[in-house]
């Protein structure tokens, strides 16, 4: 569902996906997703990124993960790549976040 403001990708009625950033490299459509809840008025701590593929009108989506997330993800959200970098940042943020 797309109102102009944001996107949520329903994959069923129990399973909707805000997108939080969008890209397409190499001629494929990447989006980085959060979980909402069914009201679509809470965010839930679950993360993902798909690619997408089409077949005339229809929109395939498949989960990245492995060595493409890896590769996806610093070009996909810029920011992650200091953290995947550097991996003790990331330890060091969540500590901070967890206190």
């Amino acid at each position: 569902m797309e109102n102009g403001l944001y996107t949520i990708v329903e994959f069923d009625i129990h399973d909707k996906w805000f997108v939080i950033a969008e890209k397409i490299i190499n001629n494929i459509r990447y989006s980085y997703l959060i979980r909402v809840n069914d009201k679509e008025d809470d965010f839930i701590d679950e993360y993902q990124v798909v690619k997408s593929s089409y077949d005339g009108a229809d929109e395939y989506m498949e989960i990245v993960n492995g060595d493409e997330l890896k590769g996806i993800m610093p070009m996909l959200v810029p920011e992650a790549s200091e953290l995947i970098n550097h991996p003790e940042k990331l330890k060091k943020l969540l500590e901070l976040n967890n206190r």
